[in-house]
Protein backbone atom coordinates (compact mmCIF):
# COMPACT_ATOMS: atom_id res chain seq x y z
CA UNK A 1 0.00 0.00 0.00
CA UNK A 2 1.46 3.48 -0.79
CA UNK A 3 2.39 5.85 1.95
CA UNK A 4 3.83 9.14 1.90
CA UNK A 5 6.70 8.14 3.97
CA UNK A 6 10.01 8.58 2.35
CA UNK A 7 12.72 6.51 2.60
CA UNK A 8 16.62 7.60 3.37
CA UNK A 9 19.57 5.24 3.42
CA UNK A 10 22.62 6.53 5.00
CA UNK A 11 22.43 8.55 8.40
CA UNK A 12 25.85 10.71 7.72
CA UNK A 13 25.24 14.75 7.37
CA UNK A 14 23.75 14.59 4.04
CA UNK A 15 21.04 12.09 5.22
CA UNK A 16 20.56 13.65 8.03
CA UNK A 17 19.83 16.82 6.19
CA UNK A 18 18.15 15.18 4.08
CA UNK A 19 15.71 13.60 6.41
CA UNK A 20 15.41 16.91 8.17
CA UNK A 21 13.99 18.86 5.15
CA UNK A 22 12.11 16.23 4.15
CA UNK A 23 10.37 15.80 7.57
CA UNK A 24 10.00 19.62 7.55
CA UNK A 25 7.17 19.79 5.01
CA UNK A 26 5.55 17.10 7.08
CA UNK A 27 6.01 14.31 5.67
CA UNK A 28 6.94 10.97 7.38
CA UNK A 29 10.72 9.78 6.82
CA UNK A 30 12.20 6.51 7.89
CA UNK A 31 16.15 7.25 8.12
CA UNK A 32 18.35 4.44 8.36
CA UNK A 33 21.68 3.50 9.20
CA UNK A 34 24.10 0.23 9.56
CA UNK A 35 26.17 2.16 12.23
CA UNK A 36 24.67 2.05 15.86
CA UNK A 37 24.70 6.03 16.10
CA UNK A 38 24.13 8.59 13.58
CA UNK A 39 26.94 10.90 11.81
CA UNK A 40 28.54 8.69 9.34
CA UNK A 41 32.02 9.76 9.16
CA UNK A 42 31.85 13.01 10.46
CA UNK A 43 30.97 12.27 14.20
CA UNK A 44 34.61 10.91 14.49
CA UNK A 45 36.35 13.87 12.93
CA UNK A 46 37.97 16.59 14.74
CA UNK A 47 38.20 20.11 13.42
CA UNK A 48 36.29 20.79 10.22
CA UNK A 49 38.10 23.38 7.25
CA UNK A 50 38.00 26.07 7.39
CA UNK A 51 36.06 27.08 10.07
CA UNK A 52 37.61 24.58 12.50
CA UNK A 53 34.17 23.46 13.98
CA UNK A 54 33.96 19.89 15.73
CA UNK A 55 31.94 17.46 13.38
CA UNK A 56 31.13 15.81 16.76
CA UNK A 57 29.52 19.17 17.44
CA UNK A 58 27.87 19.47 14.21
CA UNK A 59 25.97 15.94 14.23
CA UNK A 60 25.20 16.49 17.82
CA UNK A 61 23.38 19.77 16.86
CA UNK A 62 21.42 17.57 13.55
CA UNK A 63 20.84 14.59 15.96
CA UNK A 64 18.49 16.79 18.28
CA UNK A 65 16.70 18.38 15.56
CA UNK A 66 15.83 14.37 14.21
CA UNK A 67 15.03 13.09 17.65
CA UNK A 68 12.98 16.48 18.56
CA UNK A 69 10.86 15.73 15.06
CA UNK A 70 7.77 13.14 15.32
CA UNK A 71 7.82 12.90 11.79
CA UNK A 72 11.32 10.98 11.62
CA UNK A 73 11.81 7.75 12.72
CA UNK A 74 14.96 6.49 13.00
CA UNK A 75 16.70 2.81 12.90
CA UNK A 76 20.39 2.69 13.68
CA UNK A 77 22.10 -0.50 13.17
CA UNK A 78 20.01 -1.50 10.85
CA UNK A 79 21.34 -2.42 6.79
CA UNK A 80 18.61 -2.01 3.78
CA UNK A 81 19.13 -5.24 1.29
CA UNK A 82 16.77 -4.30 -1.06
CA UNK A 83 15.31 -1.67 -2.80
CA UNK A 84 12.81 -2.83 -5.76
CA UNK A 85 10.99 -0.06 -8.28
CA UNK A 86 7.33 -1.65 -7.59
CA UNK A 87 3.87 -0.13 -9.07
CA UNK A 88 4.72 3.29 -8.41
CA UNK A 89 6.46 2.80 -5.40
CA UNK A 90 9.69 1.65 -3.67
CA UNK A 91 10.06 -1.48 -1.77
CA UNK A 92 12.66 -1.73 0.98
CA UNK A 93 13.83 -4.84 2.62
CA UNK A 94 15.89 -4.39 5.59
CA UNK A 95 17.21 -6.28 8.78
CA UNK A 96 16.40 -4.73 12.26
CA UNK A 97 17.72 -6.24 14.85
CA UNK A 98 17.85 -9.23 13.64
CA UNK A 99 14.16 -9.23 12.26
CA UNK A 100 13.43 -8.97 8.28
CA UNK A 101 10.93 -6.39 7.14
CA UNK A 102 9.49 -4.77 4.25
CA UNK A 103 8.10 -1.42 4.05
CA UNK A 104 6.62 0.47 0.98
CA UNK A 105 7.73 4.03 0.29
CA UNK A 106 6.67 7.07 -2.35
CA UNK A 107 10.28 8.34 -2.22
CA UNK A 108 13.95 7.21 -1.66
CA UNK A 109 16.95 9.33 -1.11
CA UNK A 110 20.32 7.36 -1.09
CA UNK A 111 22.90 8.92 0.77
CA UNK A 112 25.47 5.86 1.72
CA UNK A 113 28.47 7.43 2.01
CA UNK A 114 31.67 6.52 1.54
CA UNK A 115 34.92 4.34 2.44
CA UNK A 116 38.58 5.10 3.12
CA UNK A 117 41.37 4.16 0.64
CA UNK A 118 43.17 1.37 2.40
CA UNK A 119 46.36 2.85 3.29
CA UNK A 120 48.39 -0.78 2.78
CA UNK A 121 48.13 -0.84 -0.79
CA UNK A 122 51.25 2.07 -0.99
CA UNK A 123 53.71 -0.98 1.12
CA UNK A 124 56.30 1.64 0.12
CA UNK A 125 54.76 3.86 3.12
CA UNK A 126 55.07 1.00 5.67
CA UNK A 127 51.15 1.64 6.87
CA UNK A 128 50.05 -1.06 8.95
CA UNK A 129 53.92 -2.05 9.37
CA UNK A 130 55.51 0.44 10.80
CA UNK A 131 55.06 2.36 14.08
CA UNK A 132 54.77 6.39 13.24
CA UNK A 133 53.06 5.83 10.01
CA UNK A 134 48.99 6.57 9.91
CA UNK A 135 46.57 8.16 7.82
CA UNK A 136 44.40 11.30 7.26
CA UNK A 137 41.49 9.30 9.09
CA UNK A 138 43.54 7.78 11.76
CA UNK A 139 44.38 11.45 12.65
CA UNK A 140 41.02 12.46 12.76
CA UNK A 141 40.32 9.49 15.05
CA UNK A 142 43.68 9.79 17.42
CA UNK A 143 43.80 13.14 17.60
CA UNK A 144 44.03 14.20 21.01
CA UNK A 145 46.15 11.51 21.60
CA UNK A 146 48.49 12.62 18.79
CA UNK A 147 48.82 16.59 19.07
CA UNK A 148 49.70 15.72 22.93
CA UNK A 149 52.67 13.10 22.15
CA UNK A 150 56.05 15.24 21.60
CA UNK A 151 56.52 15.29 17.99
CA UNK A 152 59.93 16.53 16.44
CA UNK A 153 59.24 16.43 12.50
CA UNK A 154 56.07 15.04 11.01
CA UNK A 155 55.49 14.63 7.52
CA UNK A 156 51.90 14.67 5.42
CA UNK A 157 52.07 13.22 2.20
CA UNK A 158 49.18 13.97 -0.25
CA UNK A 159 47.23 11.65 -3.06
CA UNK A 160 47.55 8.26 -1.40
CA UNK A 161 44.94 6.55 -3.87
CA UNK A 162 44.10 9.84 -5.47
CA UNK A 163 45.14 10.78 -9.27
CA UNK A 164 47.02 7.79 -9.55
CA UNK A 165 45.96 5.14 -12.62
CA UNK A 166 48.70 1.99 -10.95
CA UNK A 167 46.13 1.84 -8.03
CA UNK A 168 43.03 2.48 -10.47
CA UNK A 169 41.79 5.73 -9.19
CA UNK A 170 42.75 8.25 -11.65
CA UNK A 171 39.89 10.94 -10.17
CA UNK A 172 41.33 13.81 -7.34
CA UNK A 173 39.23 13.01 -4.37
CA UNK A 174 38.84 16.79 -3.79
CA UNK A 175 38.81 17.32 0.30
CA UNK A 176 42.85 15.76 0.87
CA UNK A 177 44.32 18.95 0.45
CA UNK A 178 42.06 20.95 2.71
CA UNK A 179 42.21 18.70 5.86
CA UNK A 180 45.90 17.86 5.27
CA UNK A 181 46.33 21.57 5.76
CA UNK A 182 44.11 21.62 8.63
CA UNK A 183 45.89 18.64 10.34
CA UNK A 184 49.38 20.41 9.75
CA UNK A 185 47.86 23.95 11.51
CA UNK A 186 46.41 21.24 14.26
CA UNK A 187 49.84 20.12 14.83
CA UNK A 188 51.95 23.22 14.66
CA UNK A 189 49.31 24.82 17.18
CA UNK A 190 49.88 21.73 19.44
CA UNK A 191 53.42 21.98 19.01
CA UNK A 192 55.09 24.88 17.93
CA UNK A 193 58.47 23.58 17.65
CA UNK A 194 57.53 20.70 15.65
CA UNK A 195 59.17 20.91 12.00
CA UNK A 196 56.21 20.25 9.87
CA UNK A 197 56.18 19.02 5.81
CA UNK A 198 53.37 18.80 3.60
CA UNK A 199 54.67 16.50 -0.13
CA UNK A 200 52.06 17.43 -2.43
CA UNK A 201 51.43 17.03 -6.43
CA UNK A 202 49.22 20.15 -6.73
CA UNK A 203 47.45 22.23 -4.25
CA UNK A 204 43.43 22.39 -4.66
CA UNK A 205 42.02 24.63 -2.59
CA UNK A 206 38.68 25.26 -4.22
CA UNK A 207 36.39 26.23 -1.64
CA UNK A 208 35.72 29.27 0.02
CA UNK A 209 38.32 30.71 1.28
CA UNK A 210 40.34 27.90 1.49
CA UNK A 211 43.35 29.33 -0.63
CA UNK A 212 43.50 31.60 2.01
CA UNK A 213 43.51 28.95 4.83
CA UNK A 214 46.14 26.83 2.77
CA UNK A 215 48.77 29.91 2.34
CA UNK A 216 48.11 31.07 6.55
CA UNK A 217 48.98 27.43 7.08
CA UNK A 218 52.41 27.86 5.38
CA UNK A 219 52.98 31.64 6.16
CA UNK A 220 51.70 32.04 9.51
CA UNK A 221 52.36 27.90 10.82
CA UNK A 222 55.58 27.80 8.98
CA UNK A 223 54.36 24.40 7.57
CA UNK A 224 56.85 23.41 4.19
CA UNK A 225 55.19 22.35 1.52
CA UNK A 226 57.62 20.50 -1.46
CA UNK A 227 56.20 19.41 -4.46
CA UNK A 228 56.97 16.01 -4.70
CA UNK A 229 55.73 12.53 -4.56
CA UNK A 230 57.65 10.47 -1.50
CA UNK A 231 59.00 7.15 -3.10
CA UNK A 232 59.77 5.21 -0.20
CA UNK A 233 59.27 5.55 3.97
CA UNK A 234 61.70 3.40 5.78
CA UNK A 235 62.35 2.56 9.63
CA UNK A 236 65.64 4.40 10.94
CA UNK A 237 67.15 4.33 14.28
CA UNK A 238 63.66 4.23 15.89
CA UNK A 239 62.26 6.82 13.37
CA UNK A 240 61.37 6.97 9.98
CA UNK A 241 63.47 8.36 7.11
CA UNK A 242 61.87 9.66 4.17
CA UNK A 243 62.99 9.64 0.49
CA UNK A 244 61.38 11.18 -1.77
CA UNK A 245 62.33 14.47 -4.69
CA UNK A 246 61.39 17.94 -5.12
CA UNK A 247 60.60 18.57 -8.32
CA UNK A 248 60.51 22.27 -8.49
CA UNK A 249 64.07 22.37 -7.64
CA UNK A 250 64.95 18.34 -9.38
CA UNK A 251 66.94 17.61 -6.17
CA UNK A 252 66.86 14.91 -4.00
CA UNK A 253 65.68 14.92 -0.40
CA UNK A 254 66.21 12.51 2.79
CA UNK A 255 64.47 13.60 6.11
CA UNK A 256 64.01 11.59 9.37
CA UNK A 257 60.49 12.14 11.04
CA UNK A 258 59.02 10.86 13.88
CA UNK A 259 55.15 10.76 12.37
CA UNK A 260 53.79 10.17 8.60
CA UNK A 261 50.32 11.29 7.70
CA UNK A 262 49.17 9.45 4.57
CA UNK A 263 46.05 11.76 2.98
CA UNK A 264 44.07 8.71 1.77
CA UNK A 265 40.99 9.19 -0.80
CA UNK A 266 37.71 8.56 -0.43
CA UNK A 267 36.31 5.43 -2.60
CA UNK A 268 32.95 4.49 -3.13
CA UNK A 269 30.95 2.54 -0.73
CA UNK A 270 30.04 -1.29 -1.19
CA UNK A 271 26.47 -0.44 -0.09
CA UNK A 272 25.95 2.22 -2.97
CA UNK A 273 26.41 -0.45 -5.51
CA UNK A 274 23.84 -2.88 -4.82
CA UNK A 275 20.66 -0.57 -3.91
CA UNK A 276 21.57 1.46 -6.95
CA UNK A 277 21.55 -1.02 -9.49
CA UNK A 278 18.87 -2.26 -7.67
CA UNK A 279 16.89 0.68 -8.55
CA UNK A 280 17.72 1.03 -12.56
CA UNK A 281 20.96 3.71 -11.56
CA UNK A 282 24.02 4.04 -13.32
CA UNK A 283 27.49 4.15 -12.15
CA UNK A 284 30.39 6.10 -13.19
CA UNK A 285 34.14 4.23 -14.57
CA UNK A 286 35.23 4.68 -10.64
CA UNK A 287 31.96 3.48 -9.06
CA UNK A 288 30.06 6.46 -7.78
CA UNK A 289 26.57 7.24 -8.65
CA UNK A 290 25.87 8.54 -11.94
CA UNK A 291 23.15 11.15 -11.75
CA UNK A 292 20.48 11.76 -15.02
CA UNK A 293 21.74 13.95 -17.13
CA UNK A 294 20.20 17.45 -16.83
CA UNK A 295 18.25 17.90 -19.55
CA UNK A 296 15.83 14.58 -18.18
CA UNK A 297 15.53 16.05 -14.91
CA UNK A 298 14.94 19.10 -13.13
CA UNK A 299 16.54 18.26 -9.91
CA UNK A 300 20.88 17.53 -10.50
CA UNK A 301 20.57 14.88 -7.56
CA UNK A 302 18.05 12.53 -9.44
CA UNK A 303 19.33 9.06 -9.93
CA UNK A 304 15.85 7.19 -11.50
CA UNK A 305 12.26 7.84 -10.91
CA UNK A 306 11.51 8.81 -7.23
CA UNK A 307 15.10 7.87 -5.89
CA UNK A 308 17.66 10.93 -5.43
CA UNK A 309 21.39 10.58 -3.87
CA UNK A 310 23.34 13.48 -1.43
CA UNK A 311 26.76 13.22 -0.54
CA UNK A 312 30.43 11.08 -1.39
CA UNK A 313 28.17 8.39 -2.96
CA UNK A 314 28.22 10.39 -5.47
CA UNK A 315 31.45 12.10 -5.76
CA UNK A 316 33.87 12.60 -2.82
CA UNK A 317 32.80 16.33 -1.14
CA UNK A 318 33.34 18.22 2.00
CA UNK A 319 31.12 18.41 4.90
CA UNK A 320 29.20 21.48 3.64
CA UNK A 321 28.59 20.44 0.24
CA UNK A 322 27.14 17.19 1.15
CA UNK A 323 24.82 18.83 3.38
CA UNK A 324 23.82 20.81 0.64
CA UNK A 325 23.40 17.90 -1.47
CA UNK A 326 21.47 16.57 1.48
CA UNK A 327 18.84 19.36 0.76
CA UNK A 328 18.92 19.60 -2.45
CA UNK A 329 17.54 15.75 -2.95
CA UNK A 330 15.14 16.92 -0.46
CA UNK A 331 13.40 19.45 -2.56
CA UNK A 332 13.96 16.22 -5.34
CA UNK A 333 11.59 14.60 -3.62
CA UNK A 334 9.02 17.01 -2.39
CA UNK A 335 8.97 18.11 -5.97
CA UNK A 336 8.40 14.48 -7.15
CA UNK A 337 5.86 13.44 -4.39
CA UNK A 338 4.01 16.88 -5.36
CA UNK A 339 3.92 16.15 -9.19
CA UNK A 340 2.63 12.46 -8.22
CA UNK A 341 -0.17 14.30 -6.31
CA UNK A 342 -1.33 16.33 -9.20
CA UNK A 343 -1.04 13.52 -11.46
CA UNK A 344 -2.97 11.28 -9.36
CA UNK A 345 -5.70 13.63 -9.75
Amino acid sequence: MLNEGVLVVGGGVAGMQAAIDIAASGKEVVLIDKDKNLGGHVKEYGALFPDLTEGASLVEQKVRIIKNNPKIKVLVGTEVNKLQQVEGALKASFINTGNPQEQIFSAAVISTGFDNFDGKKYGEYGYGRFPGVITGIDFEHQEEAILKRPVKTAVFIKCVGSRDRSKGMPYCSKICCMYTAKQALELKKAQPNAQVYVFYMDIRSNFKNGEEFVRGVMENQHVKYIRGRVGKVIPTNGRLLIRAEDTLMGVPIELEADLVVLATAMVPSQATQSLVTQVGGKLDNNGFILPIPMAESENPMSLTKGVFYAGACGFPCDVKDAMNQGSAAAAGVLSYLQSNRGAAK
